[in-house]
């Protein structure tokens, strides 16, 4: 009798000992739910989803991500505020729909003549993670900045006309974004704000003429189809365009594991923007080739001149705009350029990271 219930008792103790250990783990695996408002296709989605299965492998299945495509969890507009309230755990930041939010961060879409993906992404990542500005916006934000995309090289498509003079510009209906589009209306355009979704039909139909885009975004939505003008301008890019995780969330994870997704997020910006770089050259490849192929013209270079000195000149309306907020803007803006600065010089000394010996 004694015998049995000491073995009574071993068991319920290994018992115990089994329940605690599941608990334990259970609570040491955490998933993440990302929110992506893009479709799943295309160079984008291909090397986000490579970011949220690298986290899954280098925990050990610790922190998985799981991502909801399409806007199934949140819009792109709703990311910031999704994210901050916990609707997701991490999700993409767009300045351009939440200006006032993210007006520090905001610096990476001032229109100035940075086209270089991969110097232009690893200057707002740094400038990200360690002006003191942005991190104190982040953080009232209950956002943790993990890293950054670019949309690339600004480009001009166009259903029947080149864009090669800024004379060419007046009177046109052209679909554009951001600090950029307001540099096109000045010159006379007339510009549509929509989103690249509406496009196709917009340039099928002859609402808009022209469209502000990307080479691989083109490709990607078609526009080739019913656009065969391109005037490529190699303009700046879009970089107030970032990936954000929830506060709480990020801080219920190991220190070991929030250094292995710091690590993950770094990697990123080099292989997004190899791969952005390639999809863009083998993009413009194929849409001018084959039976109906897209033709391609330059702007004058007297007039991209022009166009990039007409950039700079937001910047001083840019700087005093944010100083009104309360920001350090000159200070936000030097740094960054200095940042542009540093990753040129480390370019042009040592090659892009994948092209290193």
């Amino acid at each position: 009798m004694r015998l049995t219930r000491n073995w009574t008792r071993a068991v319920a103790a290994l018992g115990f000992t089994a329940a605690v250990a599941m608990s334990t783990t259970a609570f040491a695996q955490t998933k993440l739910r990302w929110s992506e408002g893009q479709p799943n296709r295309g160079v984008q989605a291909e090397n986000l989803q490579w970011m949220a299965d690298e986290i899954g492998k280098r925990t050990n299945g610790e922190v998985t991500a799981d991502i909801h495509w399409g806007g199934a969890l949140l819009d792109s507009r709703s990311g910031l505020k999704g994210v901050g309230n916990r609707a997701a755990d991490i999700a993409a930041i767009i300045s351009a729909y939440t200006p006032k939010e993210l007006a520090a961060y905001g610096v990476g879409d001032v229109p100035i003549s940075n086209a270089d993906i991969w110097v232009g992404m690893r200057a707002i990542y740094e400038l990200s993670l360690t002006h003191p500005a942005l991190q104190k916006m982040f953080d009232d934000l209950n956002l943790v900045y993990l890293t950054n995309l670019s949309t690339s090289a600004i480009q001009i498509l166009c259903k029947d006309r080149f864009i090669k003079t800024l004379d060419d510009l007046k009177g046109v209906k052209i679909r554009a974004a951001g600090s950029y589009g307001d540099v096109l209306k000045d010159l006379g355009a007339d510009v549509v704000r929509m989103s690249q979704g509406k496009v196709y039909t917009a340039l099928d139909s002859g609402v808009v003429q022209c469209n502000q885009n990307y080479l691989y975004a083109i490709e990607v939505f078609k526009q080739n189809e019913v656009a065969k003008k391109l005037t490529k301008l190699d303009w700046g890019q879009h970089l107030s365009y970032g990936i954000v995780m929830n506060k709480d969330a990020f801080n219920e994870i190991s220190k070991e594991n929030q250094e292995i997704i710091r690590a993950i997020t770094s990697d990123f910006i080099d292989r997004y923007a190899q791969m952005m770089t390639e999809a863009n050259e083998k993009a413009l490849e194929r849409m001018t080739s084959g039976d109906n192929p897209v033709e391609v013209a330059t702007m004058d270079p007297a007039d991209k001149k022009k166009l990039e000195e007409l950039g700079y000149d937001k910047v001083p309306g840019w700087i005093e705009r944010m100083t009104a907020e309360g920001l350090p803007a000159q200070d936000i803006y030097d740094s960054y350029t200095a940042l542009i600065a540093k990753y040129e010089k480390i370019r042009d000394e040592q090659g892009y990271p994948w092209n290193r010996k």
